[in-house]
């Protein structure tokens, strides 16, 4: 779906200053408070959903980029658009609010994963840019170091998916093991598996890199 067809996400209002009518305006309490944004989010308000969308919207939108990469099919704002249409529908299975994080990491990983097996499914032909890389290296940084940051996506488009996310996840969004396995909803041990079967898989291939295998050598944790 184009993503000039989706429905607009909720945005917040301004939080506090002066009102038309020369009053003041207060912050609710839903932004400070976890419980009753999670209590608003589940009653459908509307303005709670703003609230959500302006606290993670960047986490989900970085969370998207590391797993997703060079990949050419992707319009970053379509994945995060409905990555929080997901969120909204799904968020009554949110119990406990202090997972809130942790349950906006796992929606972001399972959708950029969906978005994944939806265009693999369509078997796309898809060539590769400089302009069209997530996040590239500011500008002016040395080639080499643009070139590295192209060629390890190219190498975990060819990982099994549970493998490419979870590498993604551990090495180059940096999140702890406990992170990583509850944002993929697995287990400790699931996820170290993964990690060890994606690390020896990346090792293995960067090391016949001409470009990787510099990178391997002097010890850099893959993130060009």
């Amino acid at each position: 779906m184009a993503s000039g067809s989706r429905t607009p996400l909720p945005h917040a209002a301004s939080r506090a200053g002066p009102s038309p009518g020369g009053g003041q305006l207060v912050a609710l309490p839903v932004e400070r408070d976890d419980a009753e944004l999670l209590r608003r989010l589940q009653r459908g308000d509307p303005w709670a959903k703003a609230v959500l969308f302006e606290r993670y919207g960047a986490l989900v939108e970085r969370i998207a980029r590391r797993i997703l990469g060079t990949e050419r099919h992707t319009t970053f704002a379509d994945v995060v658009h409905d990555a929080f249409v997901s969120a909204y529908a799904s968020v009554h299975q949110v119990s406990d609010a202090a997972a809130l994080t942790s349950w906006m990491r796992s929606v972001a990983v399972h959708t950029a994963c969906k978005s994944i097996r939806h265009h693999k499914a369509r078997s796309w032909l898809r060539f590769f840019s400089p302009e069209d890389l997530p996040e590239p290296p500011a500008r002016g940084a040395d080639a080499e170091l643009r070139e590295a940051h192209d060629r390890t996506y190219r190498l975990l488009e060819s990982f099994p998916l549970d493998e490419r996310v979870a590498f993604a996840l551990r090495y180059i969004e940096g999140m702890e093991l406990t992170e990583a396995a509850a944002a993929c909803g697995v287990s400790l041990a699931t996820i170290k598996r993964r990690i060890a079967r994606a690390e020896a898989r990346f090792v293995s291939a960067a090391q016949r890199d001409p470009v990787l295998a510099t990178w391997i050598e002097e010890g850099t944790r893959w993130n060009p």
